[in-house]
This record gives C-alpha cells, sequence and structure tokens, in this order.
C-alpha cells in the first residue's frame, strides 16, 4: 500500500475573489490555473504574488509544490487572493507536517511584512443611494440661503429664506433686516418660508417692529 501524500489545502479572499491552493511535498513548484506563477498576468502586479516567497524565504518553498485555482473578482482581487492562499499554505504545511515553531516564526514574518497576506480583509464598497453621483456624495444646491431664527411667544422658529445677495424686506412678520458689506443689496419681498438646517453664523445689525431677530446665518442648501 502506497503512503499517504502530505498535503494541506488552504484558500485565500479578497472581494468576490476566491483562491485555493494546494500544498503537497515536492520540489519548488507554484502553477496558478495550470500555469507557472511566472507567467502571471498583468505583469505589474506579478511581484504582489512574489511576496509570500520573497518574506518568507525561497528555502521555505524549497520542498513543496503548490497548485492554485482561482475565480470571481477582477485582477487585483485575484492576486491579492493568491498571494493570501500560497502564504497560508506553506504556514500550514509547516504545522502540520514539521514543526509549530518553524510555522510560528513563518508567520511572524508574514504577518509583521503585511497582516493581509494570513488574515482577509472584510471591507467592501459602499453601494451607491440615490440623490447623489456615489455612497456619500449628495447633490449641491447652488445657491445661498439666509436662516433667520425668529423668537415666538414659545421659542425661536427658524426660517429659511433664499437669497440672491440680499437684504429682506419680511413684510409678512413686520420686520427688516439690514445686512453689511459685501451682502448689502436691495430691498426684496419674500412670503414664503421652510425650515431648514443650517452652518456658519454670521453677525448682522436688524432692526425689528413686532418680533427680535435672535440671529441670521448664511449656509449654501445641501438640497
Amino acid at each position: 500500500m502506497a503512503p499517504a501524500t502530505q498535503a494541506v489545502q488552504t484558500f485565500g479572499k479578497k472581494k468576490t475573489a476566491t483562491a485555493v491552493a494546494h500544498a503537497k511535498e515536492g520540489r519548488g513548484l507554484i502553477h496558478i490555473n495550470g500555469s507557472p506563477i511566472s507567467l502571471l498576468k498583468p505583469e505589474i502586479l506579478r511581484f504582489k504574488v512574489y511576496e509570500p516567497v520573497l518574506v518568507a524565504g525561497e528555502e521555505a518553498f524549497s520542498a513543496i509544490d503548490i497548485r492554485l485555482r482561482v475565480k470571481g473578482g477582477g485582477h487585483t482581487s485575484q492576486v491579492y487572493a493568491i498571494r493570501q492562499a500560497i502564504a497560508k499554505a506553506v504556514v500550514a504545511y509547516y504545522a502540520k507536517y514539521f514543526d509549530a515553531a518553524s510555522a510560528l516564526e513563518l508567520k511572524k514574518k508574514l504577518v509583521a511584512y503585511d497582516r493581509t497576506l494570513l488574515i482577509a480583509d472584510p471591507r467592501r464598497m459602499e453601494p451607491k443611494k440615490f440623490g447623489g453621483h456615489g455612497a456619500r456624495a449628495r447633490r449641491q444646491k447652488s445657491c445661498v440661503e439666509l436662516i433667520l431664527f425668529m423668537r415666538t411667544s414659545v421659542d425661536c422658529v427658524p426660517l429659511q429664506l433664499p437669497v440672491n445677495d440680499a437684504v429682506w424686506s419680511l413684510s409678512s412678520l413686520h420686520c427688516h433686516v439690514l445686512l453689511p458689506p459685501p451682502y448689502a443689496m436691495p430691498w426684496q419681498t419674500c412670503s414664503s418660508y421652510d425650515g431648514h438646517m443650517c452652518a456658519g453664523a454670521i453677525n448682522v445689525p436688524c432692526i425689528s417692529t413686532h418680533r427680535s431677530l435672535r440671529q441670521t446665518r448664511v449656509v449654501r442648501s445641501m438640497r
């Protein structure tokens, strides 16, 4: 009866790419999808696959052959999945068929260089949402808005008044707001209001006949 082959199987992942490595006793050959590692494409990322070999040392791979299958993801994701599978394969082989001290030494070398050689990267692209061009970016309105906080008998009521460089006459509220240069402009009238969040306060002199103006702020709308 033939003796059982000494072999271990590991895997590496990066986003949606998965690489499975089968390491067995051999003479230091590494094949990826049936081709030698030296023919890996794209060439600019070939040294990323060589990293486990260069960090652990060629002598660590001289006694084993590694055969890999990779699928899913893009070119870059597959390269990162392959390098992780190779690194995990050599550590697992040494831990199983040599001694734990050698495996621990290899593991420390690899983690010190780059922990993603042995530990999967859980990051994923955040999905795009409606209302903007990306995951976090929102469409921005170009107009500048004037936010007036009016004191009433109950509380301060925020009022949003879109302006084009403005001094406003608020006839419905019986009050006037005078903006100093460079904001001072001809009087205009506005009778519709909409509550809105604001940021970036400026201090302005103001005159009120019925209600006292608490604070005036100029903001850029985020709608």
